[in-house]
This record gives C-alpha cells, structure tokens and sequence, in this order.
C-alpha cells in the first residue's frame, strides 16, 4: 500500500515544516505590504525577542493605523 512513498526522517520533517514556516512568514510579510527580499530567508528561529516584537508592532500599527 505505501509503494512509491517515501518514509522522511524526523530531521528531514524538521527541516521541511522550518521551510514552509518561512515562506509563510514572507508571503503574509508580502501581503501586508512589508517589503520581503526574495533572495534572503527570514529564520524565525533566529530571530531576538526584541525583533519579534518589533515586526509584531509594525504589523499592528498597519491595522490600527
């Protein structure tokens, strides 16, 4: 039942939901009309707290603004 599925590890799960978590940041990033560099990855996970917070600021300022 499962031919021509392949089994991923949990590493390559890991690396795969990081990817996809990224690209969703950028393209909500895009659909609020934050400017996002294509070429640069955004890294959530290495992003300070301060920054965070920051980009949480800016997005709510545009709702509220």
């Amino acid at each position: 039942m499962n031919e021509g599925r392949v089994m991923l590890t949990d590493e390559q799960k890991s690396v795969y939901f990081n990817a996809t978590r990224n690209r969703n940041y950028r393209a909500s990033l895009r659909l609020e009309g934050f400017k996002v560099q294509p070429e640069k990855e955004i890294d959530l996970d290495t992003l300070t707290r301060q920054q965070l917070l920051q980009r949480i600021q800016q997005i709510k300022a545009r709702y509220a603004g």
